[in-house]
């Protein structure tokens, strides 16, 4: 066996580093020079969730704090804070507008150069001079990966902290470090930190900071593993809490606006086995569309990366690092799985693990090179993998263009109309929270609650539905309502039919990303909504506001979710006659939801329910009790009451409204301290 070549030891030259970058240039040009002219002067983005990380980028580097927008207060919708920090340096050095997409390419091409030679690293020593100069190209060897590199997403940034995680994790977990004096216990507080930073790159690297921990440990002597996880774990433990506090403390929850609208478990209209079903089919999906469509565009080159990644794992020197990779991919798919967008997007939530099984496929190729005659198997793999990938790469060429002409034709075009046709004082209610306010420079409210909006719950109102958002906008002073809505009428039919009236559209043809081809600008009209609460009058004991989230939660509301409780919306006359918004809820026959009733209610109180002309009958249900509703005779067009006397109640009793004929819909619910002193 030759010897190993100790100039491969040695940090990457500046050949070595010139070629990454070269590399990197040669893999993600393909993608924006193919997609340039769809683009026409902007970046190839081919998310409008890239415009995502230049608003928050832009609002961290004029003072606003992790804001969505300036003025929004803090978000927890930006999923990848760090690179939001880093978007921020380039938007503080003179990359503003357009050409912060021109920051984001560099930054995308340095991460994958970085990422191309921490993988060098990770392959020398070696006996095979050819290994550190070919093995890293696997890593851009799978298409479907260096479309989302190329995205302008945070992906291409965490591709590079993952790179320098796994070089630490080698020298933390058996072979020793390059570097003359960096002990095994610095390596571990290095691999901590550096875990740190991924779970600030992307929330489901925390699946990776426990096998860090694990492959650190296992390294080390028995009385030493429980601190050498712990080095390992501190940092990124840390950094979770931190983050997790603080959306708390500023938002009221802590999970990010992300989980809150996206994870299946967020969902409140699945049951237990909806969620099971949606999850076993995001993994199919993924195994079906991905590995066979990806990793085996070609069915004969299709044992190339197994027995790579194999190979890998058989090699006493590169298991630790191998096996950490593989298990990775697991746990981050499986995670990921969970997310109900997972499939979307060319299932960009997946490009981190398909990244670390050919970072493991690399490190097969040098395990394999150094045996007897296995030189030729290694080169050969290789190639195979390569040319598998080359075979894809057309595919996922065209439609990166697609995707960049979709977002360019409809998202970066109606946020350049309304720059033109608004005043800069109008306020924009959005459901894709890129672009349009990027690109248009107006303030905004984001529908879907990935924007945040001065610690409303928006996100957690979304998954209830229109209602529950309309509810919160109701809640807003008149000046801080939307002036315009920017709004697929597919996804947003109620919204759009009763407070919007048309002003202009845009319409896209071959729409493989966007929420519909057609999205349509509206003036909007809010004057049917009232204040909250909706009844100002020392006759109202209490008040639930059905559909309003945050009103829900101040009296414990429980709905019976997933079973009923969908959330519906009607613009109706009141008793004065004025036409009149209300959201409420949607309860089957035979279901019953509960509320917390938060005042003394004395015996000759009476409860006060609001539905409309088709809902059914309810009754009220209390601790010493049942009471049928007494509802006015239905009115076309108007609101109508049902009441009922069910105290005396104390502070934190419960009572239940249950459907007993038909469907009852319950759009709000007074409490007022005598009969008939109140018309709602």
């Amino acid at each position: 066996m030759p010897a190993p070549d100790r100039a491969m030891r040695a940090l990457p030259r500046p050949s070595s580093f010139a070629l990454a970058v070269l590399v990197a240039l040669v893999g993600l040009g393909a993608f924006w020079g193919h997609a340039f002219r769809s683009a026409h002067g902007f970046f190839p983005a081919p998310l409008d969730d890239v415009y995502i990380h230049f608003d928050f980028a832009r609002s961290l580097a004029t003072g606003h704090g992790l804001a969505w927008v300036p003025g929004n207060g803090y978000s927890s919708g930006e999923t990848a804070p760090l690179y939001a920090v880093v978007l921020a340096l380039g938007h503080l050095v003179g990359f503003h507008g357009v050409w912060l997409g021109l920051w984001a390419a560099l930054v995308a091409t340095a991460s994958v150069a970085s990422l191309v030679l921490s993988v060098r690293r990770l392959v020398t020593p070696t006996p095979r001079r050819w290994v550190p100069w070919v093995a890293p190209l696997l890593v851009l060897a799978c298409p479907l990966a260096l479309w989302t590199l190329a995205s302008g997403m945070e992906v291409a940034l965490h591709a590079a902290v993952l790179g320098h995680a796994l070089v630490a994790l080698e020298a933390a977990s058996g072979r020793p470090s390059r570097r003359e004096g960096r002990t095994r216990e610095a390596a571990q507080w290095r691999l901590g930190g550096l875990a740190g930073l991924l779970v600030l790159l992307r929330p489901e690297s925390v699946v990776l900071a426990p096998l860090f921990a694990t492959a650190a440990a296992r390294a080390v002597g028995p009385r030493s593993a429980l601190r050498a996880a712990a080095r390992v774990g501190l940092a990124p433990a840390s950094l979770l809490a931190a983050w997790l506090a603080t959306n708390r403390a500023l938002t009221g929850d802590p999970r990010a606006a992300g989980a809150q609208l996206k994870l299946l478990s967020s969902n409140p209209y699945l049951s237990e086995v909806d969620r099971a079903r949606a999850f076993a089919e995001n993994l199919v999906t993924f195994a079906i569309r991905v590995l066979r469509g990806e990793l085996g565009a070609v069915p004969a080159l299709a044992w190339a990366l197994p027995v790579l990644v194999l190979a890998a794992l058989a090699s006493r020197e590169r298991r630790a690092v191998a096996a950490t990779c593989v298990a990775g991919a697991l746990a981050w798919t499986l995670l990921a799985s969970w997310n109900g967008n997972a499939a979307f997007h060319n299932f960009r939530y997946y490009a981190p693990p398909l990244l670390l099984v050919h970072v493991a496929a690399a490190l097969g190729v040098e395990a394999l090179s150094r045996a007897r005659a296995g030189g030729a198997l290694a080169a050969l793999a290789l190639l195979a993998v390569i040319g598998e990938g080359a075979a894809r790469l057309p595919a996922q060429l065209d439609h990166f263009r697609r995707c960049v002409a979709n977002v360019r034709d409809q998202q970066v075009e109606v946020g350049l109309r309304i720059a033109a046709r608004t005043s800069p004082e109008a306020r924009v209610l959005v459901g894709d929270a890129g672009a349009i306010p990027y690109v248009s420079r107006r303030a905004a409210l984001d529908a879907l609650g990935l924007g945040g909006y001065r610690g409303m719950p928006f996100a957690r109102a979304a998954v209830h539905g229109e209602a529950a958002v309309v509810e919160l906008i109701e809640r807003l002073p008149e000046g801080e309502r939307p002036t315009h809505l920017a709004l697929y009428p597919n996804w947003f039919a109620a919204i759009t039919s009763r407070f919007g009236r048309e002003s202009f559209r845009v319409t896209i043809e071959d729409n493989v990303v966007c929420g519909g081809p057609t999205k349509v600008v509206y003036d909007a009209d809010w004057s049917t909504l009232g204040a909250a609460p909706d009844v100002s009058s020392p006759r109202v004991l209490d008040e639930v506001d059905v559909a309003d989230v945050i009103s829900e939660g101040e009296h414990g509301y429980v709905s019976p979710a997933p079973n009923g409780g969908w959330t519906t919306l009607d613009v109706l006359s009141d008793a004065r006659g004025a036409p009149r918004f209300d959201g409420g809820r949607i309860l089957p026959e035979g279901t019953r939801a509960t509320f917390v009733v938060r005042a003394e209610v004395p015996e000759a109180a009476e409860i006060v329910v609001r539905t409309d002309a088709g809902s059914g009958e309810a009754r009220l249900v209390g601790p010493r009790g049942a009471v049928t509703l007494d509802l006015e005779p239905p009115r076309d067009g108007r609101w109508r009451a049902g009441r009922a006397k069910l105290g005396p109640l104390a502070r934190g009793d419960v009572v239940a409204i249950e459907a007993t004929r038909g469907t009852f819909r319950h759009h709000h619910v007074w409490v007022v301290a005598e009969a008939n002193a109140f018309r709602p």
